[in-house]
């Protein structure tokens, strides 16, 4: 009796291989769903020093491993007051210092540019990159630059808004950093209320 239990073991688990097989072919979702969890790249943010609207020196790295930063890149020529990501940390920049966040406005303007384009001061420092085609430019190596100045119109540049944690790392993608792809919730993920 127990030699004819021991016969019946293969074909038992052979059917039950065949059967698991069969169900992972007509359900390849389990496997994509593996597939999507895989965490994101994550680097060194690229640092910068940039003079801000007060024309004093910020110096990126200084909160790198000590704060969590935003990081928002915007038009220079409509100004800060244009960028709605902009405003709305400006409106609640007193609870994103109380929780140790640090939030950088970067642009092409100058600094007397970004100063006096606000009916409101930022009470965070508003970046100047004006030299955004330069190989070394914050817009350059934050994947932010399109294309060069003429003498009829200035740079280029993309808008993002970018995320560095407190280890000075952000999410990549290819050669650049990835920026975030929702930022109307923004302040709500910052500040933990979603």
């Amino acid at each position: 009796m127990f030699r004819r239990k021991r016969v019946l073991i293969i074909p038992v688990s052979a059917a039950v291989i065949i059967a698991l097989c069969g169900w992972r072919m007509m359900n390849p979702h389990g496997l994509s769903l593996a597939l999507s969890q895989q965490p994101e790249m994550r680097q060194a943010a690229p640092v910068f020093q940039l003079y801000d609207q007060e024309s004093t020196i910020v110096n990126l790295q200084a909160y790198l491993h000590r704060h969590r930063i935003v990081i928002v890149f915007f038009d220079g020529q409509t100004g800060p007051e244009a960028n709605e990501t902009l405003v709305t940390l400006r409106e609640y920049y007193q609870a994103l210092r109380a929780e140790n966040i640090i939030v950088l406005g970067v642009s092409t303007a100058l600094p007397q540019e970004n100063r006096n384009n606000s009916s409101q001061p930022f009470p965070f420092p508003v970046l100047s990159d004006p030299a955004a085609s330069a190989a070394e430019s914050a817009h350059r190596n934050w994947g932010c630059f399109i294309e060069p100045p003429s003498l009829d119109k200035p740079p280029r540049t993309r808008p993002g808004v970018f995320l560095v944690d407190r280890a000075g790392l952000v999410a990549w993608q290819g050669q650049f950093p990835r920026p975030e792809s929702n930022t109307s919730s923004l302040v709500a993920r910052l500040l933990g209320s979603e």
